[in-house]
Formats: structure tokens, sequence, C-alpha cells
């Protein structure tokens, strides 16, 4: 299956997948609302954000390139620059949003983590109790202990590892080596 999605792609002589970008004029790479903006400023455009993420997870591991091209804009080296830089900028600064998240989800881990075993502990310490009001809160510690280890579980297991997808997805277009025709 994964053949299929390659052959879609030109190559580099050196194998590498060619991910294609045309539009008319360099200003339509960023995002509207920037246009009195430098370009290292500037946001990109969410449709060529969209197109780069949806491209670089469809090839997979393969190594790409970035080919530009623009049908009203010859480009002076200076701006050739701005633009790797620009592209460049914006990946890293949405892997640091992503990293901020993975530190937040694994800190949630440890404080739902310490929150089940101080329950699972104090149900514990109860333990079994000829009372029935004793009785009753040493299940409902256990059974809040057990949630909130599950919780810190499936925060760690699950919901990690999309977020360290995204910033290695983040991190190989931020590097990308750009061509421009």
């Amino acid at each position: 299956m994964k053949n299929k999605i390659i052959n879609r792609y030109d190559t580099t002589p050196n194998g590498e997948v060619i991910i294609k970008i045309a539009t008319q004029n360099v200003e339509d790479l960023y995002d509207y609302y920037d246009k009195k903006s430098t370009f290292l400023k500037k946001d990109l455009s969410d449709s060529l954000v969209q197109y780069l993420i949806q491209s670089v997870d469809e090839i997979g591991n393969h190594t790409f390139v970035l080919q530009f091209y623009f049908d009203n804009n010859t480009l002076n080296a200076s701006t050739k620059e701005k633009i790797q830089n620009s592209i460049g900028d914006y990946f890293s600064y949405l892997q640091e949003l992503e990293q901020k998240k993975m530190k937040e989800q694994i800190r949630n881990s440890f404080i739902f983590m310490f929150i089940g075993f101080c329950f699972v502990s104090f149900a514990l310490i109860l333990g079994r109790n000829e009372n029935f009001v004793l009785e009753i809160i040493s299940e409902g510690a256990m059974v809040g202990g057990w949630v909130s280890l599950w919780e810190a579980l499936a925060t760690f297991l699950i919901r990690w590892l999309p977020l360290r997808k995204k910033l290695t997805l983040y991190r190989r277009i931020a590097l990308a080596e750009i061509h421009f025709s």
C-alpha cells in the first residue's frame, strides 16, 4: 500500500520524494492577515500547513524535499532564504507547542498517579473494617484510586504517542531541504 502512495510522487535522482507546492505569488504561502508582516514573522497559510503535514505523513519515513513553483515571481536569493527560514521557523514553533503539550501530559500523568496511589493507600489503610460506613469509604477510595491510576496510564501510553508523532513530523518539515523552480 505504501509503495502505491509513494508512486504518486516524483523523486529526485537521489530517490528523495518531491513534495510540490505551486502557487502564483510568494504572498500566497502566508496567512492573509499577516500581509504587512515581514516574511520571518508571518504565519504560514493554514492550507499550506495542512498540505505539508498530510504529505509528509503520507510518505512515512521516506526522505523528501519541498519543491516550490511560483507563477508570478522571479525569486532572488534573499527571498528564497526568507521562505526557507519562515518555513523552518514556523514548524519549529509548532514543534515547541507540541513539546509543551507533551510535558503537560506527562505532568498530568504523574499527578493522576500520585492521587491514585494516595487513594489506594488510604483504602488499604482502612482495610477490612467491621464498620459499614468505613467499609464503603474504603471501597470508594479503592475504586477512585484505580480510576486515577488508569487515567495516568492512559494519558502516558495512549495520548502521548500521537503527540510524539506530531513532534517528529514537525521536526522533519522544519529541517526539510527546499528547492525553487
